[in-house]
């Protein structure tokens, strides 16, 4: 699997931080002790591929979403 990320040289560890799987483990935890809306979003940046929002109007892709 060729993408920027390994285009980077980022190490291992780096890439599964990375990864969409490890965002929607991440997502899944807050939502565990919030109840609240969270989004994983897909960004168009190399370093931080997928993140974890909570905030309704943030940039970004809309990969998943969990609701209360």
């Amino acid at each position: 699997m060729t993408n920027a990320i390994d285009r980077l040289g980022l190490s291992p560890k780096r890439q599964k931080l990375c990864s969409r799987e490890n965002a929607v483990r991440v997502a899944g935890r807050i939502f565990d002790h919030h109840s609240k809306k969270v989004s994983v979003l897909h960004t168009d940046d190399p370093l931080q591929p997928f993140r974890v929002s909570i905030d309704p109007s943030s940039r970004g892709q809309i990969v998943m979403e969990m609701v209360a």
